[in-house]
């Protein structure tokens, strides 16, 4: 049995059996949308997706015909050139990420360990350590990857240790609110977007449901009027993202809203770690079903400012030990939450090391990984797939191309006379220049 239907509360359903009850018809349904499979719902309590009308097992709705939506044939050599930027700037695009990927074995165990975990609702850190140029760019990549396999939505923040910082704490949701990527969505699908979605349809509590009791509460009072008018619903954005208060935007407007930002500054740690809680499970009520995978990009130059106030490594501290509280509360204590967190930081930026610190106060539920030199087999293969792109991006022949293994050798022997033998970002970049010259 599968009957497309719809709760008025949780939203849509797929119902799958009946059981064999008295009195009330009783259906075993699933919630794509949450994540939830098998859950006991009453017949009489659900309707047509399309007319709203109750449910009649003898006489099922058909399913809803999905409509092809013609997508534009990008060209391949605009995705190879694409990616070639990324690699001259030390980046990897989602497209090329596996196809370039070369020694990530214990890396993608870790990233294994820290989805499963956050499937179960347990709150999980990954922490990749490496010495600059060494991939850790990549491998978060590869675990941005993984993450949408498993129908998670993704939000990634740059660490530029002023404005973006773990010192301040609720600057990471100002920052993270408008990076969500979600799985196979269009780019301009983000949740926000999603969230406007489940106000124009009147299921805010589907937020609730998911256990982002606090969303829900916020977008509770709010109706399709706002979410039409483009400068309300950018005033809620606004107020979701902590850029103005809960007074502002309420009057702007016309309703009360509860407050998100925390003035107190021994109150902004705990709520930080409440707010991404409350992104993750929205994620799972808007269609990423497997929730977020948060990635703080660059935190070794976080860590390298060495200009902080007291105030503001406490303020790190506590946010570090917020995280690891929810993290030790687990789903049995009420900390129900579909999150990955990785870091990617260079090991003895500043005193005392940063991934010592981030290792003892997280404990055990932070896996650390030390990227490893990759041997001269496994440069040799990387090059080997650079100049794969290479022809692609630039329709170079097959004739044309017997000259790049040499390049590859020439590239790898040029950097085994530097103090630096076997560093992935700098080898990219010199034999991508060795390529631009030979076929120019």
């Amino acid at each position: 049995m599968e009957i497309p239907a719809r709760h008025p509360r949780k939203g849509d359903c797929i119902i799958r059996e009946r059981t064999n009850t008295l009195g009330r018809v009783k259906v075993l349904v699933d919630y794509p949308d949450l994540g939830v499979s098998r859950r006991p719902e009453y017949l009489d309590e659900l309707v047509d997706c399309k007319t709203s009308m109750p449910i009649r097992l003898q006489d099922p709705p058909s399913a809803m015909l999905q409509m092809p939506v013609a997508v534009p044939q990008v060209p391949s050599w605009q995705d190879a050139r694409q990616a070639l930027l990324a690699l001259r700037l030390g980046q990897s695009t989602a497209e090329t990420v596996r196809g370039l990927s070369v020694g990530l074995s214990e890396v993608d165990e870790a990233c294994q360990w820290a989805l499963d975990r956050a499937g179960s609702g347990q709150l999980s850190f990954l922490l990749l350590v490496s010495r600059y140029g060494m991939g850790k760019s990549h491998a978060l990549a590869h675990l941005r990857l993984r993450a949408r396999e498993r129908s998670m939505a993704t939000g990634t923040v740059v660490l530029d240790g002023v404005s973006t910082t773990l010192c301040r704490p609720l600057g990471l949701i100002s920052a993270l609110s408008h990076s969500i990527e979600f799985p196979e969505a269009i780019a301009s699908d983000g949740l926000p977007q999603r969230l406007a979605g489940l106000v124009r349809t009147g299921t805010v509590n589907r937020l609730q449901t998911a256990g982002a009791a606090t969303l829900f509460q916020s977008l509770a009072p709010l109706s399709g009027d706002h979410v039409d008018d483009p400068d309300k619903w950018e005033t809620v954005e606004d107020y979701l993202s902590l850029e103005v208060s809960a007074a502002q935007a309420g009057h702007r407007l016309g309703v009360h809203l509860p407050p998100l930002n925390a003035n107190r500054l021994v109150e902004r740690p705990g709520r930080a770690t409440d707010l991404l809680h409350e992104w993750a499970q929205a994620c799972t009520a808007t269609g990423a079903r497997g929730g977020l995978t948060i990635v703080l990009d660059e935190a070794d130059v976080d860590y390298g400012n060495c200009w902080r106030t007291g105030s503001e490594l406490e303020q790190r501290s506590a946010l570090l030990e917020a995280a690891r509280q929810m993290a030790e509360t687990g789903p049995r204590g009420g900390s129900y939450a579909r999150l990955v967190v990785a870091l990617a930081i260079t090991p003895g930026v500043c005193e005392p090391d940063p991934v010592e610190e981030l290792t003892n106060t997280l404990g055990r539920h932070a896996r650390t990984v030390a990227l490893r030199e990759l041997s001269e087999h496994e440069m040799t293969e990387l090059g080997s797939k650079v100049c794969r792109l290479y022809c692609q991006a630039y329709e170079v022949s097959e004739d044309q191309a017997g000259r790049m293994e040499g390049l590859v050798s020439d590239a790898l022997s040029t950097l085994s006379r530097g103090a630096e033998l076997r560093n992935p970002r700098k080898f990219i970049r010199l034999l991508l220049e060795k390529l631009d010259a030979a076929y120019a």
